[in-house]
């Protein structure tokens, strides 16, 4: 019994150093072929030292056509990171663009999660949330809400809202 508890243990250890984690935000509902082709775009379009932190299949133009790839990655800055993001759609990338340098989310926020809301004959919103902390109103979720509108994810609109604690 123990020389078995030793040897699982002893496995754990020789393969554990060389198990990398996929995404930082973990999404079990996608496929392998889909995160390849996320790392892939990721690396093409925030370079080498870019980190993927989440990729999701959705219906970002069509309800019910999940040919929207959207990867969300970062890059590190002085303090911290740096998120963008991008939809790939019938091999074309559309980033989602917040300000001026080209982020997804505002400088210092850290990545929530994404998003999707449909509305009848609408293309979808897309949301991205990301938070950041406020020295006088304590954590904030920024949400930023983008809707494909033929050639582009535009900015749609923005909300702050104070995370209860």
């Amino acid at each position: 019994m123990m020389l078995r508890i030793l040897l699982s243990l002893l496995t754990v250890i020789i393969f554990a150093p060389g198990y990398t984690a996929a995404q930082a935000v973990r999404n079990p509902k996608l496929s392998s072929s889909d995160l390849d082709t996320a790392k892939n775009q990721m690396r093409q379009a925030g370079g080498a030292t870019a980190e993927l932190i989440y990729s999701v299949r959705v219906d970002a133009v069509d309800r019910g056509s999940f040919d929207s790839l959207v990867v969300v990655y970062a890059k590190s800055v002085k303090g911290g990171k740096d998120y963008y993001a991008v939809v790939f759609r019938d091999k074309k990338s559309y980033p989602l663009v917040f300000d001026k340098e080209g982020r997804a989310l505002r400088s210092g926020d850290r990545f929530l999660r994404v998003g999707l809301k449909h509305e009848t004959g609408k293309s979808p919103i897309l949301r991205l949330r990301g938070a950041s902390i406020d020295p006088a109103t304590g954590e904030q979720q920024r949400n930023l809400d983008f809707r494909f509108n033929g050639t582009e994810f535009a900015l749609e609109s923005q909300s702050v809202a104070t995370i209860a604690k």
